[in-house]
């Protein structure tokens, strides 16, 4: 009788089980297609909310220091603060700066098609076929201002779900992430881990670094249009900054642009400057010294994975793909790492029991 009520409690344990195991695949199933229509309902606002949480992933240890002098609502209510009105500030005088000097900027590009045209034939690439590319690019950019201006409410929109959301992840991102942790097995929390820390250090390395080099850039820049006796300093000195929030690719291409600017002024010594001096001061300087320097550690990839990444980005994803691609490339090589970690394991587990057997 004991054997066979033994045998009944062990049936009676698998049944409840399965059941509950079943019960829990099914719950899980719907919280995915729960998140899977939520993030379909709000796809046209999914672009606000990755910034939000990619920038709260940064500001988030800052927020923990300061919670420790007072709440953590008070903590994110500064740090949100102090990230939005800084971020909206650059945005505000970038605008401003551009817009005023637009037409300084779009008649110094006009002047460059007009030396264009006037330079004798060089065989295949004509002088008239270079100038119309370059007007082509010229109309593009005037098309894509007038086209934020025209989609300026959705973007004041995009900027207060932005801002509401930034402060939801400040607020409760480490409770979560901590919450989710201690319900995943030991072993799959491990591996968690790493793919959290390369995302943080990535993350770091494109918000808080950059912006340090864009400052640094631009601190840079002012002095040497100054010395160079450039009308335009500050218009030209911020769009260094800006151009250097893209790394490896942004300051070069103004460089170039103002190179060719005194060439078709016939200025050929300001070119030669420009080129010889300019770019190893403001824009090498920034690429093989401050940046590389000030990663440091915090660097989670290659530079040039990281390149692949930003430019791979930008082309799928458009201006948000300057912070998912270097994090695809992040997570790519973080589950690669774990990949061989995991297949290591398995072989030395197989050693140790071939060399039992």
């Amino acid at each position: 009788m004991r054997y066979e009520g033994l045998i009944c409690q062990i049936h009676i344990r698998e049944i409840v089980t399965t059941r509950y195991s079943d019960t829990g695949l099914l719950t899980l199933i719907l919280a995915l297609l729960i998140f899977a229509g939520i993030l379909i309902a709000f796809w046209p606002l999914l672009d606000a909310i990755v910034l939000a949480l990619s920038l709260a992933v940064v500001l988030i240890p800052f927020k923990q220091r300061l919670a420790c002098r007072s709440s953590d609502r008070i903590a994110a209510a500064i740090i949100t603060l102090l990230a939005f009105a800084s971020i909206s500030g650059l945005i505000v005088l970038t605008a401003a700066i551009v817009y005023t000097n637009a037409g300084y900027i779009f008649n110094m590009a006009n002047i460059i098609i007009g030396w264009v045209e006037a330079l004798p034939d060089a065989g295949i690439l004509t002088p008239d076929a270079v100038a119309e590319t370059l007007q082509a690019v010229v109309n593009i950019f005037e098309a894509y201002l007038a086209s934020i201006a025209m989609s300026l409410p959705m973007i004041l929109l995009k900027a207060f779900i932005f801002f509401l959301a930034l402060y939801l992840f400040v607020l409760s991102g480490d409770h979560v992430a901590q919450e989710l942790r201690s319900v995943l097995p030991e072993q799959l929390a491990a591996s968690v881990n790493s793919l959290s820390g390369k995302t943080v250090d990535t993350l770091y390395a494109v918000y808080i670094v950059n912006v340090q080099v864009a400052l640094i850039t631009f601190l840079i820049a002012v002095p040497f249009f100054v010395f160079w006796g450039y009308g335009q300093v500050l218009v030209l000195a911020v769009l260094m900054g800006i151009f250097q929030l893209i790394p490896f690719l942004g300051p070069q291409i103004l460089i170039i642009f103002l190179a060719l600017y005194a060439l078709a002024q016939g200025d050929t010594s300001g070119a030669v400057v420009m080129l010889a001096v300019g770019y190893p001061l403001i824009s090498g300087s920034a690429d093989f010294y401050f940046r590389p320097k000030m990663m440091g550690r915090r660097m989670a990839i290659h530079p040039v994975l990281m390149m692949i990444g930003l430019f791979g980005g930008l082309a799928l994803f458009g201006i948000i793909g300057v912070i998912l691609g270097p994090l695809f490339a992040a997570l790519l090589v973080s589950a690669y790492e774990l990949l061989v970690v995991q297949l290591r394991a398995g072989k030395s587990e197989q050693a140790v029991l071939t060399g039992q057997g």
